[in-house]
């Protein structure tokens, strides 16, 4: 093998290592993302709901309220029961909604998803290999997000044990699986994580090891 093979199957080598890295990266990236939208609507949510919500909202528990909330903010309705900040409204709606009808600040939390799959896909691209696309690194993104999204609404969409106040026993409670699904799971990460990587593959970057380097040269 000359020289020249060689070098091309050592670099073919730290490409693929580079590739499968970067979805790893991606992947966790995009799931920690809807992670944090889930916990930062659980801190949120605290001292939303009163009277007959908060009975509602300890029955279903807390958690799982801020799952439907989280999905309401990607228009995704929840069925069976919405709640108001005081109220229960039967049959179902967009919780997220109703709560920004008496508070409009709340409007802002819709942005909150497309905002953390931008971050989300900004750093995976930002920390990429050089010869790494930005739809690489979106995608990697976008499945680290759909794959949590819908092992979420699995787990949210278990039924609470006691019943729930103002729900008729056996009904189903939970967001619309097929909007959950097509908007919170595919829809939302397949266009905002590759917009935060075109952003990123865009930003500067240098290795780390090279900006130490630059910084002792600004000591001297």
């Amino acid at each position: 093998m000359s020289r020249r093979d060689e070098r091309l199957a050592r670099d073919t080598e730290v490409d693929s290592v580079a590739t499968l890295f970067l979805w790893l990266r991606g992947g966790a990236v995009g799931g920690l993302a809807f992670l944090v939208g889930v916990g930062l609507f659980f801190f949120l949510l605290r001292g939303r709901f009163a009277g007959e919500a908060g009975l509602a909202a300890s029955a279903l528990g807390r958690w799982r309220v801020s799952a439907w909330v989280y999905y309401n903010a990607h228009l995704v309705p929840t069925e069976g029961v919405a709640l108001e900040a005081f109220s229960v409204v039967a049959g179902g709606g967009n919780t997220l909604l109703l709560l920004a009808a008496e508070e409009p600040l709340l409007y802002g939390l819709f942005l909150l998803p497309p905002a953390l799959l931008v971050v989300a896909g900004y750093r995976t691209a930002k920390r990429r290999p050089k010869n790494t696309s930005w739809l690489r690194a979106g995608a990697a993104v976008a499945v680290g997000y759909c794959f949590v999204a819908a092992v979420f609404l699995i787990v949210a969409s278990i039924e609470p044990a006691p019943p729930v106040i103002e729900v008729p026993a056996g009904r189903e409670v939970g967001p619309n699986p097929w909007l959950a699904i097509g908007l919170a799971a595919l829809a939302y990460p397949t266009v905002f994580g590759p917009l935060g990587a075109v952003l990123g593959r865009r930003a500067p970057w240098t290795r780390p090891s090279q900006q130490r380097r630059e910084r002792q040269r600004g000591r001297q």
